[in-house]
């Protein structure tokens, strides 16, 4: 496998940790993710679920394929990502301008909390190599310019928590 294949999949593996933790991050939801924290049962169960309308295929996502070993990169993001998400919240909000968590878009927010998590996590990896991953997730999905405020408060995690 090359590296740009690796490297494909692997954003691939973020995209659909995104999709998972937005939707998780939607108060219709909330309730699942101490159940899935702690019950892997009920991780397989969620991501199941979550793969019946991931793969279904519409106008703006033809190509809602992924594999198991992407799944399984994506599954770890997943559940560390929900693990530490009390702990990376307070670190998040530490850098917003209004110190208010509950005021960040929902789909930034699914950003921000799985970028920190791997810069915070895995310390082999450049920590630009997860800003530029996360900053272009937010392009792709998040609402207009949000780029900027997420590229910005991830450096800043990196840089003071690296």
């Amino acid at each position: 496998m090359t590296s740009n294949t690796n490297t494909t999949k692997r954003t691939i593996g973020r995209e659909y940790a995104f999709k998972f933790i937005y939707k998780h991050l939607l108060n219709d939801f909330s309730s699942e993710k101490s159940e899935i924290i702690n019950d892997s049962k009920a991780l397989n169960d969620a991501l199941n679920l979550f793969d019946d309308s991931y793969h279904e295929e519409d106008s703006e996502h033809p190509d809602n394929k992924i594999d198991i070993h992407t799944k399984m990169f994506a599954k770890e993001l997943i559940l560390g990502s929900l693990r530490q998400e009390p702990t990376n919240s307070k670190l998040i909000e530490k850098y917003l301008t209004n110190n208010n968590l509950q005021k960040v878009d929902r789909m930034n927010l699914a950003v921000l909390l799985l970028g920190s998590y791997e810069i915070l996590s895995d310390k082999d990896t450049p920590a630009g190599v997860f800003i530029n991953e996360y900053v272009n997730i937010a392009k792709k999905y998040c609402p207009n310019d949000s780029h900027g405020f997420i590229n910005s408060v991830l450096d800043k995690i990196a840089k003071d928590h690296r």
